[in-house]
């Protein structure tokens, strides 16, 4: 009988509302860590064709550097994997050291490679025009992506060069790119799977425009990630040899292999195996709810004069005014009303001026007196109503039942599972050797190497932030 799978993993929702609370958080954690791997979500693959598939690759990586301009990250993936062991920690810039299994008499704890896991899930909203695939969203929706939480509560970023679009301190844009940027100083493992397409979206998003020649995209990846890149697919295919090499398949493969290994009650036929402690979301103070003031315009009313005029306000949701459209007429009726009852006054005091004049010949009643009397005009009644935002700050990242196997963090995670397993069946150094720096290519016999040529440039934008 099959082990049962185990529930899917708990993780950080990251939105723009706890964004700069998480990242000195993230960062600590990078540092900690064994390896991390990545995953992105986008907002569509294009049309159909060959473009995308070229076989020649300086116009594949065009074609899907216009993709990535075209269309928009929607979710980012982060699994940071700590080896629990603080002794066992591999050395900088080398792939997760493998234990060695001795004469076959050892303990579990020379088989077991554990590590503690950190998820996190960033909801990205690209802050320029995109093209959306309705097939690509209706795909992610129907695996867990809500679409109400990615629009309202999504971190928004703008793609291409830092120098024109970072924003200031605090901004959200500056805090994702300074986040990739601490993963690419550290010196370890990167890990992806099959993921051309995820490098040259997330280097379009979070560090720089794309450069025209593949050669150079290329030059900037080997100097930008010194631990290394290593691609999953491309090892399962290619080093491990398995028959099938997608992403649920070898998870869920590895997974059935690591819990019988660990139930093995013959240590010498145990082998190798990983474990993985996933931690519980990190702990947040509650944000406060911000709620607009209300607080009457210089004419004295409540609503919104703008929404009422015009029927859009530029603040939205943020607007302090109440948009209840009853309560703007019940305040023009009020209005209407009162400067009738003004004018009605207005002429009944001017006849019994009239009045006053015709029978005692003067009036002792001076103009000023009357001016003294003009109405106050009725202030529209406060709204006891306040135009809120609706959305939750507070994410709640428990697993939802109608989740599947396809999200930004759950595939990170794989594929940081799928390595280390990959790792425990050959020795690191191998795994090294034959896998550094080596990305998958579809449809193609051999990868793409990340590794700079002699005659090849750095690009500009990456000469200038490398200094």
């Amino acid at each position: 009988m099959p082990p049962v799978p185990l529930p899917l993993p708990t993780y950080n929702q990251v939105t723009k509302h706890n964004l700069a609370q998480l990242q000195p958080m993230i960062v600590l954690l990078l540092k900690q860590a064994a390896f991390i791997a990545l995953d992105a979500e986008f907002t569509g693959l294009g049309p159909k064709g060959v473009t995308t598939r070229a076989s020649d690759i300086q116009e594949r990586y065009q074609h899907l550097c216009d993709l990535a301009r075209s269309h928009a990250l929607v979710a980012f993936g982060l699994s940071i994997f700590i080896r629990a062991e603080s002794s066992g920690e591999s050395p900088e810039g080398a792939a997760p050291a493998s234990s060695k299994t001795g004469s076959g008499t050892g303990a579990r704890s020379d088989l077991e490679q554990s590590y503690q896991v950190h998820n996190f899930n960033f909801s990205m909203l690209s802050e320029a025009d995109y093209t959306v695939s309705p097939k690509s969203m209706l795909f992610l929706a129907e695996n867990g992506l809500d679409l109400n939480q990615w629009i309202l509560e999504g971190i928004p970023y703008t793609g291409g060069d830092r120098l024109t679009n970072e924003g200031g301190r605090g901004n959200p844009n500056g805090i994702m790119r300074s986040i990739f940027k601490r993963i690419m100083t550290r010196r370890i493992p990167v890990v992806i799977h099959n993921g051309f397409l995820d490098l040259i979206f997330l280097y379009y998003s979070f560090y720089a425009n794309l450069p025209p020649k593949l050669e150079t995209f290329v030059a900037d990846l080997s100097d930008m990630f010194p631990g290394g890149l290593f691609d999953t697919k491309y090892i399962s295919d290619y080093i491990t040899r398995e028959r099938s090499s997608f992403l649920a398949y070898l998870f869920r493969k590895y997974e059935r292999h690591n819990s019988r290994a660990k139930d093995e009650a013959d240590p010498s036929a145990r082998g190798i195996y990983s474990t993985f402690g996933v931690q519980p979301r990190l702990a947040l103070p509650p944000i406060q709810e911000t709620k607009p003031e209300t607080k009457p315009s210089a004419s004295g009313v409540a609503y919104c004069e703008d929404y009422a005029f015009h029927g859009v306000c530029k603040k939205n949701m943020k607007c302090g005014k109440s948009h209840d459209l009853d309560l703007i007429l019940d305040a023009e009726e009020e209005q209407r009303d009162s400067k009738k009852r003004k004018r009605q006054k207005q002429s009944h005091d001017a006849a019994k001026i009239q009045q006053a004049v015709s029978v005692n010949g003067t009036s002792d009643t001076s103009p000023t007196g009357v001016a003294a009397e003009a109405p106050n005009m009725l202030k529209a009644p406060e709204s006891k109503t306040v135009a809120v935002m609706t959305t939750a700050k507070t994410i709640e990242n428990s697993v939802l039942p109608g989740e599947k196997f396809h999200s930004a963090y759950f595939d990170a995670f794989m594929t940081g599972t799928i390595f280390s397993h990959q790792v425990n069946q050959h020795q690191a150094e191998e795994v090294d050797a034959k896998a550094r720096n080596k990305i998958y290519l579809i449809g193609k016999s051999f990868p793409l190497k990340i590794e700079k040529s002699a005659f090849a440039k750095y690009s500009p934008e990456h000469e200038r932030q490398r200094q």
